[in-house]
């Protein structure tokens, strides 16, 4: 059976709040604004046209032009953000085995 280190307990619980929780706090929300770019560049042809069905606004071909070059940049960064959700899930999957780690002594 494997006994806590105190010392470590104290140790990782302070650092992880003083220093990581800033950094975790900012990745994530960088991560979120990204998958939120990404879908609204993809879902803006879509809600283009529901707009111009619907008789919201009249047909401009500089807004439906702008529209498919949003759609083709957010296609263009979803890899980019599938990428880095798995790198940061397996980051954070492995910085809390490492804390397990720390605190749990033989």
């Amino acid at each position: 059976m494997q006994r806590i280190n105190y010392f470590a307990l104290f140790g990782v619980i302070f650092f992880n709040i003083v220093i990581f929780l800033g950094i975790a706090i900012t990745l994530v929300s960088l991560l979120f604004s990204l998958w939120t770019i990404v879908v609204s560049f993809v879902l803006s042809p879509i809600i283009l046209i529901g707009v111009n069905q619907m008789g919201l606004q009249e047909f401009d071909i500089i807004q439906t032009i702008s529209s498919g070059i949003l759609f083709i940049i957010g296609i263009g960064l979803a890899p980019l953000a599938m990428k880095a959700t798995r790198y940061l899930s397996a980051f954070f999957t492995k910085y809390i085995q490492y804390n397990k780690k720390v605190i749990y002594s033989k």
